[in-house]
């Protein structure tokens, strides 16, 4: 493993190395156009090399054990507590994952599906903690759609409704169910009588019940795949062979998460919106 700063400082920024690593990261978010605020946060987290990387800016990433971990948190609360549920979130992520690299086996037999679980968790314990303690923040929460992706692998934890997406050939496969009442309800087999509205409501979110069923997702990785994981904000109204368009395309990978929040934004913006992409470089000829 990469040597690394003291645990205590924020996680460096650095810019994209050489066209020699086996992926590329982006991250890109925005307002909208009918929010007074952007309740979303991000995370892009090299492990390997223990970097943070910001939005906007595409990055190389060398993939290096345990991995790239990427997240998307869509908070929810009013008066900014959906802004600072989501922040807490994320936050708490990137500190349980950070304290697992300097675990004894983290470069040995770590389970880091099961760190992913964990962090999920401890966030949410987290989430709660703060809005008992704020009268201003009661009822505050967020969903977290959390992805480990490997040179092979991506394994997706999720908690409510943001989403993720795997791009192969041109086929979209979305790899997470959203956690609401009509998907639980045709879960169960049982025909939905309840309005649309109703339907879309979540069963679960972050710092919104005291006991989380994080859902685990994996699937295999191959050179040219892409994972997407986004907000609500965009796969509500964007339709999904747009995105696979859009992800599909030679442009870079930076330009196609712009081009993503554009094409929500085109549709009305009603949410905010936000996209983070990882493509597994094909291998040269």
């Amino acid at each position: 493993m990469n040597s690394s700063p003291e645990l205590s400082e924020t996680p460096r920024v650095t810019p994209a190395r050489a066209d020699d690593s086996p992926a590329s990261v982006v991250a890109c978010t925005d307002i909208g156009r009918k929010r007074q605020n952007n309740e979303d946060s991000f995370l892009i987290f090299d492990l390997g090399g223990r970097v943070m990387h910001p939005e906007q800016v595409e990055v190389d990433c060398q993939l290096e054990p345990p991995g790239l971990l990427v997240a998307v948190a869509d908070g929810m609360g009013g008066h900014q507590s959906g802004q600072v549920a989501s922040q807490i979130c994320i936050e708490t992520v990137t500190a349980e994952f950070l304290h697992s690299l300097t675990e004894p086996a983290a470069d040995a037999e770590m389970n880091w599906t099961h760190v992913l679980t964990g962090a999920v968790e401890r966030a949410n314990q987290q989430v709660l903690l703060v809005a008992r303690d704020n009268p201003e923040h009661h009822g505050m929460g967020t969903t977290l759609t959390a992805a480990l992706i490997t040179a092979d692998q991506v394994h997706v934890a999720q908690v409510g409704d943001s989403r993720a997406y795997l791009l192969r050939h041109g086929d979209l496969r979305q790899l997470t169910r959203d956690q609401t009442i009509g998907n639980s309800l045709l879960q169960m087999h049982q025909d939905l009588k309840a309005d649309s509205r109703i339907a879309e409501m979540l069963v679960q979110a972050v710092g919104a019940v005291e006991k989380l069923d994080v859902e685990l997702t994996s699937a295999g990785l191959e050179p040219g795949d892409c994972v997407l994981i986004c907000c609500d904000g965009l796969y509500k109204v964007v339709d999904p062979t747009v995105i696979a368009e859009v992800l599909g395309s030679v442009e870079p990978l930076a330009s196609r998460g712009r081009e993503l929040i554009a094409r929500a934004n085109s549709a009305g913006g009603p949410d905010n919106i936000t996209v983070v992409l990882a493509e597994l470089r094909k291998k040269a000829a």
